[in-house]
């Protein structure tokens, strides 16, 4: 058998076009890394600027919930022609952020908006950055961002000095909340727990992230191991380097909505859908403008 392409239709890929492209625009206008941005909407919404949670109030490319996305706006918005939004969103003794009633409603939409929220996210990415490297005293990478995207900077920061110090640490019980909403991130499938190790190398393995992480200077975070016969777990620099091309490739693969139709292709490899049995079947061909772009991508994070 051989992979074929799913032909979506002409609004869907036309959609995509203009969502990379608006992250393109908002990385340049804010000064973020517009491969976090792009790995990141991936994650969260499959680049679809009206994705919705079914158990939040998450909403858009990034899934910002309410109040999150009132306080971009209040902060970031006047610099991006959103000033009379801006104006109508205060923040209360108590750290909510109200907005007028007659407004709320339209400045809640902008999240489905892909330029306003890839605008909102990079400025988002930027200050988070610049709150976690105060916090940890160093540089901070693509996965750990991102960590801090799906945990908050609090308790990504958490989760990084635990895996220096104690990486075999059970995740869901230094962050039980999280836990119970995402169990697949924090529990194995036979139910058991999984490391602040195994969380922390989930963020790096997220699509896009790798293409971030300047693996050069990632610190190695695996404690060492004595015993010669004992298996070794990988480093954290082993782990990005090793997931870079599979990452690039599966972002290729999703943004263009190619799926494996079985057969033995790289592809159907990464989701472990290869027939040993079967032919071996041509490499995939892609539109070039988007092989453009992830070379690009790629060649920025070797550099």
């Amino acid at each position: 058998m051989q992979a074929e392409a799913a032909s979506a239709p002409a609004g869907i890929r036309a959609e995509r076009s203009s969502v990379v492209a608006a992250l393109r625009q908002a990385a340049a206008a804010t000064g973020s890394d517009f491969h976090y941005l792009l790995g990141t909407a991936m994650r969260e919404s499959g680049l679809r600027p009206d994705a919705s949670a079914g158990t939040s109030s998450a909403t858009g490319l990034f899934q910002f919930i309410d109040q999150t996305w009132l306080g971009l706006v209040k902060e970031h918005g006047a610099r991006y022609g959103l000033g009379q939004y801006a104006a109508a969103i205060t923040e209360g003794s108590d750290g909510r952020f109200r907005a007028d009633a007659g407004q709320k409603a339209s400045i809640l939409e902008l999240r489905k908006n892909p330029q306003v929220a890839a605008l909102m996210a990079g400025e988002h990415a930027k200050s988070t950055q610049g709150q976690m490297k105060a916090a940890l005293g160093r540089e901070v990478y693509g996965g750990e961002l991102y960590a801090a995207h799906f945990l908050g900077p609090d308790a990504a920061c958490k989760l990084i000095r635990q895996c220096e110090t104690n990486p075999g640490a059970s995740a869901a019980a230094l962050f039980p909340q999280a836990a119970g909403a995402n169990r697949t991130v924090f529990y194995r499938a036979d139910g058991t727990p999984k490391s602040v190790r195994e969380v922390y190398d989930w963020a790096l393995r997220q699509p896009g992230q790798s293409g971030t992480v300047r693996v050069a200077q990632l610190p190695d975070i695996t404690p060492s191991d004595t015993t010669p016969a004992a298996p070794r777990l990988p480093t954290a620099l082993e782990t990005v380097t090793a997931a870079q091309d599979a990452q690039i490739q599966m972002l290729l693969a999703s943004v263009m909505n190619w799926q494996p139709r079985g057969g033995n292709n790289m592809f159907a490899a990464l989701l472990g859908m290869n027939d040993e049995s079967g032919p071996r079947t041509a490499p995939l061909s892609f539109n070039p403008g988007l092989l453009s772009l992830f070379a690009e991508a790629k060649k920025d994070a070797a550099s």
